[in-house]
């Protein structure tokens, strides 16, 4: 959780270490797709700043503000990610529809590609949302959908994986039917 400037700046630090020198003025003129990412979590961090810290009347309008632009970052991108919800080190390296629950608790070192869902709640009756937590360094393949209340630390979900049972640490998750396979 980002309360402080210097937390705000190892946060952006430790996201940016994936992404190389995405503000370089040939990405930005070339409009690349890296720079496109970076804008949202960028995005995303300064929300996170202002949001924990909205005890003041500046910072509170300064939320709403970029409150605004991030919700029009996140429909031209299709990158649907919340504040409070990521640890350090975001990765995302394409473009695509990601749709993150905005009370999920995702640890650090995530990678997200094209086509994840990772929701709370499957029923209709949104009164009782129930959070996800997901553990440290684990990465999300094309079109995986997780569904359940827990994955643990160091865990891969394959692609097109249906995640509906809940995933110890070390694990590998792949498509057919959604089998855990449990590292050793």
């Amino acid at each position: 959780m980002i309360k402080t400037r210097e937390d705000l700046k190892r946060y952006l630090s430790e996201d940016k270490k994936r992404y190389g020198n995405v503000t370089s003025i040939l990405r930005i003129i070339g409009h690349s797709e890296q720079y496109y990412i970076w804008k949202v979590i960028h995005s995303v961090r300064l929300l996170e700043y202002y949001k924990n810290n909205s005890e003041h009347l500046f910072h509170r309008i300064v939320y709403n503000i970029l409150n605004i632009r991030h919700h029009r970052l996140m429909k031209s991108t299709g990158i649907y990610i919340f504040p409070n919800c990521f640890g350090p080190g975001i990765y995302i390296p394409h473009l695509g529809s990601i749709h993150v629950s905005g009370i999920a608790k995702i640890g650090k070192n995530c990678c997200l590609r094209p086509g994840t869902l990772i929701v709370s709640n499957l029923g209709v009756n949104n009164r009782n949302l129930r959070p996800i937590t997901i553990g440290d360094n684990v990465e999300f393949s094309e079109g995986c959908k997780i569904l359940c209340k827990k994955i643990g630390n160091n865990v891969t979900i394959g692609p097109n994986a249906v995640v509906y049972k809940n995933v110890p640490d070390n694990s590998t998750v792949y498509s057919p039917l959604s089998k855990i396979i449990t590292k050793e």
